[in-house]
């Protein structure tokens, strides 16, 4: 059995030491304080008591924690007082996780996370361990892996009595590296969500600079020459419009750069590569992951294309494995294989991990369109029919009818989601389309369905519409993001139903999984391949990928 690093034991110690000397210290505050039970010298006492507590346990826990890598299983023991021995198949391990922080890399370590198919939770973590160990864990999983496959249907399993330190290692090729042009093109072109949080939180405790700015900034463009929260009241309606416009437009300027901060951190350094049976990506700027995607737990594949990306021709990747995504807790990154690249390079990856062109979509009918901008429309309606109320009933309220002048704006989006949703039946394939701010293509071969649902909802009904989803093993469908053909014609959705199933079966009876490694194998022999321009290293866009999905 194998220990963790004993610098690990060092920070566990130093950090029990300040958590349980601070629960000592603060019980002692309590006890001679507003209590008044024990002297004030008791607070001397149970703060280093409590500090000893901690380091003893920290010191007793790092001692019980053990590892090892044996007998096809991954073995872990642990616990203090409740003692707990984990006996984890090498076959179950979805993903092997990497992650290093500033002060890992400081000490040359690592810290290991397996995942497992359909586990709330990561599976077991190793904290923390050699920079080397670690990636001969990750090494030692997946060529369990590849062994497991060519002896299939063989009695034995392969054994790995130690860690495979002096395994052969597959060919590695990289298949795709984020370069510092595309780096912050995607920090120009995405958006984190966190960001206007961030913001919102930090104004508090920047309140002078933020005046300061604004203030400027307002009395640049003939404002006032000083902004105060009380002095708003004193603005005619022209200063206090411009004062607000600024302060929205300063503040969106924050978010946007605080987004594109988080996205270079997030990903700088990306790269992917094609190693035996699986795909291997590092990232990160200040908290750096690596890991491992296994080619045959691929459920679904995503190409996401935000508005400002289909302007500029560009795309990301998203690969889905059974019940887990890679890296998972870290946002958007958490499941992806290609951060940013043109359209067509993403499309040609794309086909290589599912064996199948990506197609055109076939669109809805006109009657679901009518839906949506009905939907949409409902929101400015309600919201003039409530001002309209106050405005008869309570008090007088100036432009009342204000909303309204947002129906067209509603009617518009309802013919653009419309018009990015579609769906798409092929040999061995479904494909589905949605989303109009981030619109996404999802392909789900046939053999990686799961459940195949219809739903009508009473709207739906009304209107003899359906949808239509195809539900995988991944976690995008636990979160809701399932292959779904929406608001198709009751007959078709029935259609469409019933060719999935039928498929599915087909394939299953088939033993159909799809040819991935011939795909990218294909795809980077292309790449290699020099070209007459002068210009290797990109794969030529196909037929196929030129067109709109």
């Amino acid at each position: 059995m194998n220990r963790l690093h004993p610098i690990s034991a060092v920070g566990s110690v130093v950090t029990n030491v300040v958590r349980f000397g601070s629960i000592g210290f603060f019980a002692g505050m309590m006890l001679t304080g507003p209590l008044d039970v024990l002297p004030l010298g008791v607070v001397f006492v149970l703060a280093p008591v409590g500090a000893l507590v901690g380091a003893a346990y920290a010191v007793a826990r790092y001692y019980r924690f053990t590892y090892a890598l044996a007998g096809g299983t991954l073995s872990v023991d642990s616990g203090v007082f409740d003692r707990q021995e984990r006996e984890i198949p090498l076959g179950r391990i979805q993903n092997v996780d990497i992650e290093r922080g500033p002060v890992q890399r400081l000490f040359g370590l690592a810290v290991v996370k397996f995942e497992t198919a359909g586990g709330s939770a990561t599976e077991a973590v190793l904290n923390a361990v050699d920079v080397d160990e670690a990636r001969a864990l990750q090494s030692a999983v997946a060529q369990y892996r590849r062994e497991d496959d060519e002896t299939e249907g063989d009695e034995g399993e392969p054994a790995h009595d130690t860690v495979a330190r002096g395994a052969a290692e597959p060919e590695q090729r990289r298949l795709y590296e984020l370069s510092t042009r595309d780096l912050l093109t995607l920090a120009l072109v995405s958006f984190r969500p966190a960001a206007p949080a961030v913001v919102l939180f930090g104004v508090p405790f920047a309140q002078e600079y933020a005046l300061r700015l604004l203030s400027a900034t307002v009395e640049t463009l003939g404002g006032p020459s000083r902004v105060s929260l009380s002095g708003l009241q004193t603005y005619s309606t022209g200063e206090a419009l411009l004062t607000v416009g600024v302060a929205a437009a300063l503040f969106a300027l924050a978010a946007w750069l605080l987004s594109a901060a988080f996205t270079i951190t997030e990903y700088h350094g990306f790269h992917l590569d094609y190693v035996g049976d699986d795909l291997r990506y590092e990232r990160g700027l200040i908290q750096q992951y690596s890991g491992s995607i296994p080619l045959e737990k691929v459920q679904t594949v995503t190409v996401r294309e935000n508005l400002l990306m289909r302007q500029v021709g560009y795309a990301a990747l998203a690969v889905e494995t059974a019940g887990y995504a890679p890296g998972s807790g870290s946002q958007d990154a958490s499941n992806t294989a290609i951060p940013l690249d043109d359209r067509e390079t993403v499309l040609a990856v794309a086909e290589a991990l599912t064996d199948a062109d990506v197609p055109a979509m076939e669109r809805l009918p006109d009657r679901s369109r009518r839906r949506y901008a009905v939907r949409y429309s409902l929101l400015p309606l309600v919201a003039t029919g409530l001002l309209l109320s106050v405005d008869t009933l309570v008090q007088t309220v100036p432009y009342w009818y204000a909303p309204l002048a947002l129906v067209p704006v509603a009617v518009l989006a309802g013919h653009l989601s419309w018009k990015h949703r579609g769906f798409a039946l092929l040999e061995h394939l479904f494909a589905t389309r949605s989303g109009v701010l981030v619109r996404s293509t999802r392909l789900v071969p046939y053999y990686r369905v799961q459940t195949v649902i219809d739903t009508r909802t009473i709207f739906q009904r009304r209107l003899s519409l359906a949808s239509v989803t195809a539900d995988t093993a991944s976690t995008a469908s636990l979160l809701g993001g399932d292959a779904t053909a929406y608001d198709l014609d009751d007959q078709r959705a029935r259609t469409v139903h019933e060719t999935l199933r039928e498929r599915l079966m087909a394939d299953l009876r088939a033993g159909e999984r799809g040819d991935r490694r011939q795909g990218l194998t294909a795809l980077l022999d292309e790449a290699d391949a020099p070209d007459e321009g002068g210009d290797a290293g990109a794969p030529e866009p196909t037929e196929s990928s030129t067109r709109e999905p």
